[in-house]
């Protein structure tokens, strides 16, 4: 992914495709890497995904959207985050959207 795959921590527009495209490649970085680990040891890495696609009306709805899912998850990260627990371990939390790619039903191109 070369450049655009830097650190999400040194991009300063967190609404931009860079800053979503250097988040995915830290996903693909850090997860490649503790598979590599699980395997060594004969292990399963437990992890967890959702995928959903969601259409807005308007582009209000989408910014109501993102103001809701934020306090949403803030309250529930709030809720089971625990930094001093013992025998705890941290696990990192990703949302991202993007518009879904244009697809032209009678073409035959990708």
């Amino acid at each position: 992914m070369g450049p655009v795959a830097a650190d999400p921590g040194r991009t300063e527009d967190r609404l931009s495709a860079d800053y979503l495209i250097a988040l995915a490649a830290r996903i693909v970085r850090e997860v490649a890497a503790l598979v590599r680990k699980a395997k060594e040891v004969d292990k399963k890495l437990p992890t967890l995904s959702i995928d959903t696609e969601v259409r807005f009306r308007s582009p209000v709805d989408r910014a109501a959207f993102t103001n809701e899912l934020t306090r949403f998850l803030t309250d529930l990260v709030s809720k089971y985050h625990d930094p001093s627990a013992p025998g705890g371990r941290a696990h990192r939390l990703v949302v991202v959207a993007h518009p879904l790619p244009q697809v032209n039903p009678s073409s035959e191109s990708p």
